[in-house]
């Protein structure tokens, strides 16, 4: 399934908005920002929803231009919740049935 969300636009996006500042300067700047969340933006890494929009923020950037439209999400409804496999319950080959009266305790 795509991504609903262009990694790489925003990447490239942060990079252009952040061309010639240090991220040191970006953090002192803008302080909801730290270096690990600047540095993976830049990478076109995963980010929190948290840190996407206050990147955004202080960057001025608009949320939903980085949505890819018409990607396809997997829906999820209670008959595929229903049809998920599922591991059966059974007992554990370590247990034993008869164990000494030392290990009981």
């Amino acid at each position: 399934m795509a991504d609903p969300f262009d990694r790489e636009r925003f990447a490239a996006t942060v990079r252009r908005r952040l061309d010639g500042v240090s991220t040191r300067q970006a953090v002192a700047t803008w302080p909801t920002l730290n270096v690990a969340m600047i540095s993976r933006a830049k990478a076109g890494q995963n980010l929190t929803i948290g840190s996407f929009l206050a990147l955004c923020k202080a960057l001025r950037l608009r949320p939903l231009d980085f949505r890819v439209d018409g990607a396809k999400r997997r829906r999820v409804t209670r008959k595929s919740i229903l049809q998920q496999a599922v591991t059966a319950s059974v007992p554990r080959e370590t247990r034993s049935e008869t164990r000494p009266e030392s290990e009981a305790r």
